[in-house]
């Protein structure tokens, strides 16, 4: 189990407490951190079973979600995903495991993720994703919404599961992420070898999670850059060009209006997520090649079971549900 951690403890020691009372027996956590001080003499005192991976500067969550492996024992069958900032339930991973277990199909599960500021209200699934690369998202929806096992296109890595051999063929999350849509980059990339994706609502993990500011610099950069890179790896040919051309003439046209409104620091990142794509096109043609060479389903598969939408309906929404920071 790989908790990702940065610059302190105190969300990390609530983490861990919780995974205390985690019912199956079979796992070993290790915490891969970046930029806490004394992070390792604090473990070996508070939580000496558990094995450290630390980092003196910040190589993102993205990266974070892969380096653990070189630790990882070789005769694990599974690679679980925590946050910081994710509490974890009694029986949370024996439900996953039995989910699993039961269909080798599935490559990745979800756990049912809860808000802790409002239990009563779902954080983020994948369900689907737009032309824009937008979660069609479980957020906000009232928890007993959901009570069986049910397909998703994007797991969230806030908590989540997957085969081992299914996270080596798929190359684990990609580091040139950083942060931001990781997670469905990466579930793309399952779903393109064949596997199944789903969400356990019997596996209960309360997320405190931060507040989604949408002027939030670094998500806008980030969130740009890899919701771009993302369709220019993933999607079949026919399909690419005309999202990428349409994602980066909107997120031009958003970055104009805040430079427009005075905005210009938010419209920099802006801008600089729109280049970044194109100024490495080269190294994103490389991982493309990769990829499409290892896919086992169509496209059209997934635009057929409705994973894939052609529509911008989820951008709106979280645009709308933004604008009270502009």
């Amino acid at each position: 189990m790989i908790i990702i951690n940065a610059r302190g403890t105190q969300r990390l020691e609530k983490c861990l407490k919780s995974l205390k009372q985690t019912s199956y027996p079979n796992f070993e956590a290790i915490i891969v951190d970046c930029l806490t001080d004394n992070l390792l003499m604090w473990m070996r005192e508070f939580f000496p079973k558990a094995k450290v991976i630390h980092y003196n500067k910040d190589i993102g969550a993205s990266a974070s979600h892969n380096v653990a492996k070189q630790v990882i024992d070789v005769r694990s069958k599974y690679l679980a995903f925590l946050d910081n900032d994710a509490y974890v339930t009694k029986n949370w991973l024996t439900e996953l495991l039995k989910v699993m277990e039961k269909n080798e199909k599935i490559g990745m599960a979800q756990a049912k993720l809860v808000l802790l500021k409002d239990p009563r209200l779902l954080d983020h699934s994948g369900m689907a994703i737009d032309v824009l690369g937008a979660w069609y998202t479980t957020r906000d929806l009232k928890t007993n919404e959901f009570k069986e096992v049910f397909e998703i296109f994007a797991a969230s890595s806030a908590a989540c599961i997957v085969r081992r051999d299914v996270f080596d063929e798929a190359g684990g999350f990609d580091p040139d992420y950083f942060i931001y849509d990781d997670d469905t980059d990466f579930s793309f990339r399952v779903r393109l070898l064949g596997y199944k994706i789903v969400y356990v609502p019997s596996a209960i993990v309360f997320h405190e999670g931060e507040t989604a500011r949408f002027l939030n610099t670094k998500k806008l950069y980030h969130g740009t850059k890899n919701r771009m890179c993302t369709m220019l790896k993933n999607y079949e040919l026919k399909n690419v060009w005309w999202r990428f051309c349409l994602c980066a003439t909107l997120t031009l046209l958003a970055g104009i209006g805040l430079a427009l409104g005075k905005r210009i620091d938010e419209a920099k990142a802006i801008f600089k997520g729109v280049v970044y794509p194109i100024v490495n096109i080269r190294k994103i043609w490389v991982k493309r090649m990769l990829i499409q060479h290892k896919r086992r389903i169509r496209d059209s598969e997934l635009f057929r079971r409705g994973f894939l939408r052609n529509d911008i309906r989820a951008t709106l929404f979280d645009l709308t549900s933004k604008l009270q920071y502009l």
